[in-house]
């Protein structure tokens, strides 16, 4: 399988000029080309603040905690986009194990790992790690442009309105298919709401000449 690494040093490129995926933080992200995938990784470490005592004590305490992940590839300078992904990730202890189990939900399944040390496991929970962002196909080739970049809207435990008017959130068991719908529903055109939300740009990356 044949892997590219993209020229990725674009931060000198004016950012601040257009519309609004423009307009947030900047996060630092390396994009690579494998196959005929457009991978991201970057990380996240402001979902779970050290800080923050009862983020930490929810891991410990046996049940889920749910990370949403919304990744976005606009075309830079356009506001035009893309692709929309979805990664969902779960951190939680196993008590009769004594390990950390992280839980991560792609468009090709479920993958798991578990760690001895919670700051492992929050570690792997916020970060994209060579996730797929959209098809190479979708992407023009050049240096000279265009240029893209991504936006990530992460939330730790969201919550979800029901049709009801009750409140569901993505903390504990039993959060099923119908939930992650509603989610990306609500994502779609609602001031998103969690525990913690983190909404970021990357810098700017272009697709290498073959």
């Amino acid at each position: 399988m044949k892997r590219r690494t993209f020229m990725h040093g674009l931060v000198a490129v004016p950012v601040l000029a257009y519309a609004r995926p423009d307009t947030l933080p900047l996060r630092r992200a390396t994009f690579e080309e494998v196959g005929s995938s457009v991978l991201v990784t970057m990380t996240l470490p402001a979902l779970f603040r050290r800080y923050d005592r009862e983020a930490l004590a929810s891991i410990d305490s046996g049940f889920d905690t749910t990370i949403h992940y919304m990744v976005k590839v606009w075309q830079h300078g356009k506001n035009r986009l893309v692709d929309t992904r979805e990664v969902m990730v779960k951190i939680r202890r196993d008590p009769w194990k004594k390990r950390y189990v992280v839980s991560t939900r792609e468009d090709s399944g479920w993958t798991k790992r578990t760690f001895t040390e919670r700051d492992d496991a929050i570690a792997a929970a916020v970060k994209l790690d060579r996730v797929r962002v959209c098809a190479a196909s979708d992407l023009e080739r050049g240096e000279g442009g265009p240029y893209y970049f991504v936006t990530v809207l992460a939330l730790r435990n969201p919550i979800v309105a029901k049709s009801d008017g009750d409140r569901s959130s993505g903390r504990g068991q039993g959060r099923d298919l119908e939930w992650f719908g509603r989610l990306v529903e609500v994502l779609a055109g609602e001031r998103a709401q969690a525990e913690e939300v983190v909404h970021v740009k990357t810098n700017a990356f272009y697709l290498v000449e073959r």
